[in-house]
């Protein structure tokens, strides 16, 4: 009750009852300021927050988020990460461009890919490029044409100028045991000679013969390796591994190779452990089945074609997470978007990196929101002297 409290206001006084004097008002207290006991407890209570974020990122941090950051999608998950890349990127001018450029190169292939993917995601192809690729089709696909080209394919499969004619009359022959043992003949010949032996070739004929066997031990479970190494070589042959994978493979090449027992292999007097080291053939062969998971989910002659995104073997592994989510649309996916994107689509994020770099930036912004509240109220003191002593 006020000092100024009128009692004729006071129900009690206007009853005749006593009427409680009102309460002094203590010297000294002012009200807006906090008890001690408070103040203590807020200046307590303020660096909290902050120190249980730094608490909970030490701990995230012990478990080493960002050692692998990055974790492999599912199948399905990658599938649709790709193909939703490629819808945003195949339009009207893309293929029209492509087409272009097929016309102007001759190159069927990319003319039939550019057109396969304008159907696939609902583009419209001009009138005068769809007959264009119709006239380049008759006039390169003819019987006389076929034939000619076909006999080139089976000489010298660089030559071959369509993957439809590589996959019927160049890839098989390479692929078979008959090409490992000619690939193995030709290094025991040059051995034989003095000349330098092509250990590559060499060493995937070893791998291909290794698993050719394997196939009849194991009923086929090897089939992949025998087409992998098959693959590898035909790719070197067409020019299509890179330097890097080059490199990689000439290392993995290093068998132990015998070149003095070639030549008694072929003719049936010892076995293949004698030629190399089966130890190492295994580190090749694996490389080679990757490529052979390639070939199984897409086909001979776009594997032997996408083994240019390769450049090691890491590569090769991804090339063959990438084939089995996209199947046979594995080499439009890398045409239409490049072997960057379509390996990041592989991967995100894993989630353990999320929070800690979420509870990174909390934490960052409580400690910046904590100094603006410091310097702030120092400022705002400041002036207030500033302003009274004027």
């Amino acid at each position: 009750m006020s000092a100024t409290h009128d009692l004729r206001a006071d129900p009690r006084w206007r009853a005749g009852g006593p009427v409680p004097a009102p309460r002094p008002r203590r010297a000294g207290r002012d009200r807006r300021r906090p008890a001690p006991a408070r103040r203590i407890l807020a200046a307590c209570l303020a660096p909290v927050p902050i120190l249980a974020s730094a608490a909970l990122l030490l701990w995230t941090l012990t478990l080493s988020p960002f050692t692998a950051p990055f974790v492999e999608r599912g199948t399905q998950e990658a599938e649709l990460a790709i193909r939703t890349a490629m819808a945003r990127e195949v339009d009207a001018a893309w293929v029209a461009a492509r087409l272009d450029r097929a016309l102007a190169a001759e190159d069927l292939d990319d003319a039939r890919l550019a057109l396969s993917l304008a159907e696939r995601f609902g583009v419209p192809v001009r009138a005068d490029q769809a007959e264009a690729v119709g006239a380049m089709e008759a006039e390169l696909t003819g019987p006389w044409a076929t034939a000619t080209a076909c006999g080139a394919c089976a000489v010298d499969i660089a030559s071959c100028p369509r993957l439809d004619l590589l996959a019927i009359c160049g890839v098989p022959v390479e692929i078979s045991p008959v090409g490992d043992v000619n690939a193995l003949r030709r290094a025991g010949v040059a051995a034989w000679r003095g000349e330098e032996v092509d250990r590559l070739d060499a060493g995937l004929a070893v791998a291909g013969l290794a698993a050719t066997g394997a196939v009849l031990l194991s009923g086929g479970t090897s089939v992949t390796v025998k087409a992998g190494t098959g693959l590898l070589r035909t790719a070197r042959r067409l020019g299509t591994l890179t330097p890097a994978f080059r490199a990689s493979l000439g290392r993995l090449a290093d068998i132990g190779l015998r070149t003095d027992r070639i030549l008694p292999y072929l003719l049936g007097r010892t076995a293949l452990d004698e030629v190399a080291d089966m130890g190492r053939v295994a580190a090749l062969s694996a490389v080679a089945a990757d490529i052979g998971r390639v070939a199984d989910r897409t086909s001979l002659t776009d594997t032997a074609l996408l083994l240019r995104h390769v450049d090691g073997p890491d590569d090769a592994a991804r090339l063959a997470r990438a084939a089995e989510a996209m199947g046979p649309e594995t080499r439009a996916a890398f045409d239409v978007l490049g072997k960057a994107r379509v390996f990041r689509a592989l991967v995100r994020l894993s989630g353990l990196a999320l929070l800690a770099a979420g509870m990174v930036y909390a934490l960052a912004l409580q400690v910046a929101l904590w100094l603006a509240g410091r310097f702030g109220r120092l400022f705002w003191t400041a002036l207030t002297e500033v302003v009274r002593g004027r």
